[in-house]
């Protein structure tokens, strides 16, 4: 692992993200020390990697008996291998997107993680409100995101700051398809990485990237929302992220300049 910016986000981030844990999209396999954490993952029904098992949906026997076995077995290996592992008995089926629907969840992480998420999401800055409700106040989230150098998105340019503000302030949704052309040339035609996924998936929300991420429009992006943030760019055998660090406390200037947007989804940022 080689940590390119040396900024020395690995030492926040073993000392920040602590205690119960909300984990997006899989395990987070980037700097992050499973050792003592209470980790609740947080994930769609079925974003690529399989569906969420519900033990309270089986409706006949023979997937009762599945759900059993499947659960003791993820027991077991948590046992083994602990808080890195998924459990489905603690996932929160829900699109994080949503969570400022459900005040249950608001405030009760000590910390949020997530890996290869935020790329898909057609609306990061609403993304990360819900992510900034779901953690508690003076918390930190950390966010690993594919810097695009290196993946199927390197025929694509990084996504400017104030296109995340447009599509805040527009409401962007899911339904979003303004990105479908430019990811499709880069990433099934000029590099083909995604070309056999395709066929199973559609060219569609959750399974597409929105946006093209490197380490200067991840700063610019959550610098203009949080406090303390770290960025850095992460280089292993098998991946390359930009990895970000940031306390769960918003900058006075994101609040004044858009209380009132925020307002419309029903966020209030007073």
């Amino acid at each position: 692992m080689t940590l390119l910016l040396d900024s020395g986000i690995e030492a926040r981030v073993q000392k920040y993200i602590r205690g119960r844990v909300g984990r997006i999209g899989g395990t987070v396999n980037q700097l992050i020390d499973y050792r003592d954490l209470k980790v609740e993952d947080l994930n769609v029904e079925d974003g690529g990697f399989g569906d969420v098992m519900r033990f309270r949906n089986a409706l006949n026997p023979r997937k009762t008996l599945g759900a059993v076995k499947r659960y003791v077995k993820q027991e077991m290996s948590y046992w083994r291998h602990g808080a890195r592992v998924a459990r489905d008995r603690k996932t929160w089926v829900i699109d994080v997107h949503h969570a400022n629907t459900d005040r249950k969840l608001f405030r009760r992480f000590d910390a949020l993680i997530s890996s290869n998420v935020i790329e898909h999401s057609p609306n990061p800055i609403f993304f990360l409100l819900n992510a900034y409700l779901l953690t508690k106040q003076n918390g930190y989230q950390f966010h690993a995101i594919p810097n695009y150098r290196y993946t199927f998105d390197r025929f694509r340019k990084p996504t400017e700051l104030e296109h995340f503000i447009s599509d805040f302030r527009q409401q962007t949704d899911i339904d979003d398809q303004t990105h479908n052309e430019d990811y499709i040339q880069s990433a099934i035609v000029k590099h083909g990485w995604q070309r056999e996924f395709h066929e199973k998936y559609p060219v569609a929300y959750p399974y597409i990237h929105f946006h093209v991420f490197d380490e200067n429009n991840t700063r610019q992006l959550f610098e203009l929302m949080f406090e303390e943030v770290e960025v850095d760019v992460i280089r292993t055998e098998e991946f390359s992220d930009n990895v970000v660090i940031a306390r769960n406390a918003l900058t006075p200037d994101f609040v004044s300049r858009f209380e009132a947007v925020a307002r419309t989804y029903g966020i209030d940022l007073a």
